[in-house]
């Protein structure tokens, strides 16, 4: 498929005729900077930027229709003859992404103008002219015509930050090709054998792989495949009648692909279908057979790879109710998700930050450690607080620095990232976010006595709900976190007392399940849920009197209910001493989280309960 050889130089390409003397000519650099002049307009066939849309005019003849086709399609080619004229150098090859799927690969809902509302990803929805982008999406009303500028639409999928991280790493020219349309099953729609109930999106994607591929060919343009990031599996889930049939039918969608493209080695990135959202809950089980497709697939075949999606953010509605898309943030992150597991691949991912302590831990030896353990979904974890904005927050702004004298361990996203040893506490590279440990850290060794140590375990999902944290368990067994959840304690409380120190735990600091806030059955079942949880871990700790502090539910939170689910904590703490609620409502919070200063302010509020009981 490789042609011989790259082009070796760049040539000047005339203007299209109906331009006139107004047209510049593009100024071509060096591979990979490439810059169009104004006559260009990628946007050129979508019909609300339509060069040659008139909506004066209510009818076109069907000369005038065909007239536009044409011209609009000459557009595309010299865009995509500019465009690959900058690649100039023999080695660069272009590495060839593939990207397709259904509705949260198409970006459903997630709005470019928004992107610079989250702080880690300002700049992102910036055009990209250095990365070549193909594509067809939903019914092909959005269609590029060729090779233009990677840059947002309307919305945008993973596409955007994708190629943005994979920049950072990497120097060769990349290429992006996505099929994408929302609603769509494995079953029919991708069905290589495009069934007539089905959308024939395989012979659809197929053509425009092969088109897009030839168009660098007839430039002599070196390219490789290097993998087809996927996410799709949301209708197939719906449907009783097809859930069980999705490993088949993804199976022989993988192997048709390989050798229509006669890549036998073409390496596939299944993206997980995100359990935070409202079908991780009304849908569990029909969500957990999905899953179990698709771990059938990936045991199958050692050239898939596996992208978890729960922990990232989900977007959430007016309503309160959990999204069916990942929303603006969400695809943000989705996108460097997909390209992390790429650079893992091809061993170019840098290394995490060894934080751990170089040698001796900062507590004299033999000395009291005090061990507080935090725990909880979507808050607690950090979501919506940002370590960029910690510096520019009146009171907190040392924290952005590490508390050499405050010993931390952590497991967030249900695992995804996970601590090997004890580290100083500071803000981690974890999706650019913090919870309340840095404040809670910071005003209990203030107020402690400076010879004992005090120690910081968090365990954290952000997408989890009750069910997952049942101590008995659930059918869908990949999601249970409560065992691995005590074994993480109880790992950091034997490996200070392996050390020599006196570890005492002194309490658990939960915050109150979002999810769980917002759907119904989750919700009257709350109080007996934690009491159950509050119960197992008191035996399996070995701490009888174990202490556990809730912090309520904001009463500006969107989930609704937050006055029900803390009257029922409330009725908790009346038969239990030992468990204390905290309440927020004071506190500073954003529009579906409590926010860098609510979450700052957060876990000073824990550690004050925390002091006033001692």
């Amino acid at each position: 498929m490789t042609p011989s050889g790259p082009i070796r130089g760049s040539k000047s390409l005339s203007p299209p005729a109906h331009i006139g003397s107004s047209f510049k000519t593009p100024m071509i650099t060096a591979a990979p900077l490439i810059r169009i002049d104004s006559w260009y307009n990628p946007y050129h066939n979508r019909t609300e930027m339509n060069l040659f849309h008139d909506p004066s005019r209510e009818t076109r003849t069907a000369v005038n229709r065909t007239l536009c086709i044409r011209v609009r399609t000459l557009l595309g080619l010299i865009t995509s003859l500019v465009l690959m004229s900058g690649l100039t150098h023999a080695d660069d090859v272009m590495r060839i992404f593939l990207f397709a799927g259904q509705s949260n690969m198409v970006g459903s809902d997630a709005q470019t103008e928004r992107i610079d509302e989250f702080p880690p990803f300002r700049g992102a929805g910036a055009p990209q002219e250095d990365v070549l982008y193909s594509y067809v999406l939903e019914n092909g009303t959005q269609a590029s015509t060729g090779w233009v500028p990677l840059r947002p639409l309307n919305s945008f999928g993973p596409e955007l930050t994708f190629a943005r991280r994979v920049k950072q790493q990497i120097s060769s020219p990349i290429g992006i090709i996505k099929s994408a349309v929302g609603g769509t099953t494995v079953a029919f729609d991708w069905n290589p054998d495009a069934p007539e109930k089905g959308q024939k999106l395989y012979p659809r994607t197929l053509k425009l792989i092969r088109e897009s591929l030839d168009l660098l060919k007839q430039r002599g343009i070196a390219y490789q495949l290097e993998g087809v990031m996927w996410h799709q599996g949301e209708n197939d889930m719906l449907d009783r009648n097809l859930m069980n049939q999705y490993a088949e039918g993804l199976k022989k969608l993988i192997a048709r692909l390989r050798v229509d493209l006669q890549a036998p080695e073409l390496k596939w990135y299944l993206a997980e279908v995100s359990e935070k959202g409202i079908w991780g809950m009304d849908h569990r089980a029909n969500l957990g057979v999905l899953y179990d497709q698709q771990q059938i697939v990936l045991k199958s075949d050692s050239r898939l790879r596996w992208v978890p999606t729960s922990h990232l953010a989900f977007e959430v509605m007016g309503s309160g109710q959990p999204h069916y898309h990942f929303g603006t943030q969400g695809q943000l992150q989705l996108g460097e998700a997909f390209a992390n597991a790429y650079l893992q691949e091809v061993d170019r991912l840098p290394p995490a930050a060894d934080r751990r302590f170089p040698e001796n831990l900062p507590v004299a030896a033999k000395q009291r450690v005090r061990l507080f353990v935090l725990a909880g979904q979507r808050n607690m974890e950090g979501e919506d607080s940002y370590v960029d904005e910690i510096p520019s927050t009146a009171g907190f702004e040392s924290l952005s620095h590490p508390q050499e004298q405050v010993l931390y361990r952590h497991s967030l996203g249900g695992g995804v990232a996970v601590s090997t040893d004890w580290e100083p506490l500071e803000p981690n590279e974890f999706l650019g976010n913090f919870g309340p440990e840095l404040s809670f850290g910071a005003r209990l060794r203030k107020s402690l006595n400076p010879e004992e140590g005090i120690a910081i375990v968090k365990f954290t999902h952000s997408g989890a709900q009750s069910p997952d944290w049942s101590p008995r368990g659930s059918l869908q067994s990949h999601r249970n976190l409560y065992q691995r959840f005590v074994n993480f304690v109880l790992a950091a409380q034997q490996d200070l007392s392996r050390r020599g120190y006196d570890c005492q735990l002194e309490g658990v600091f939960w915050h109150t399940g979002e999810n769980d806030t917002y759907f119904g059955p989750y919700l009257q079942n709350y109080a007996q849920s934690m009491k159950q949880l509050i119960d197992q871990s008191r035996i399996d700790l070995k701490r009888a009197e174990l202490t556990w502090f809730i912090t309520e539910q904001h009463k500006q939170a969107p989930w609704g209910h937050s006055i029900e689910i803390n009257a029922s904590l409330l009725e908790l703490t009346k038969s239990d001493p030992q468990v204390k609620l905290i309440k927020t409502a004071h506190l500073p919070h954003a529009k579906r989280h409590f926010g860098t200063k609510g979450t700052l302010m957060l876990g000073e509020e824990m550690a004050d309960a925390y002091l006033k009981q001692r």
